[in-house]
């Protein structure tokens, strides 16, 4: 399956919180793993940064990234910032290839 679209959140765990961002990383990534129409979804360290972690969400249509962006389970990722968990979440996507989409939608490309 072709990728058309990504979504990734960079998130820089607040000093001494690193443990609890571990653990809850993981969590958030499987429940949008089992509840979404996504390729994949991936957990790797920010080489750049200390602490610091960059989940990517890997997406077959724009449209479908999109959709997912109302998930219930990216509250997760707000909620850590807003208990002092992390100090910075940045939030990005990217379309590959947005002729994909189109065609899926029955829309000329």
């Amino acid at each position: 399956m072709l990728i058309s679209a990504i979504n990734t959140v960079e998130i820089d765990a607040a000093p001494g919180r690193v443990g609890e961002v571990c653990s809850k990383l993981p969590r958030i990534v499987r429940a949008l793993l089992g509840s979404t129409e996504c390729v994949g979804y991936a957990i790797t360290d920010n080489r750049g940064a200390n602490n610091s972690w960059i989940v990517s969400g890997y997406w077959a249509s724009e449209s479908q990234m999109r959709a997912h962006f109302d998930h219930p389970e990216l509250a997760g990722f707000m909620d850590m910032l807003s208990a002092g968990m992390a100090r910075r979440i940045n939030f990005n996507s990217f379309i590959i290839d947005p002729a994909e989409d189109q065609s899926s939608n029955g829309m000329p490309s």
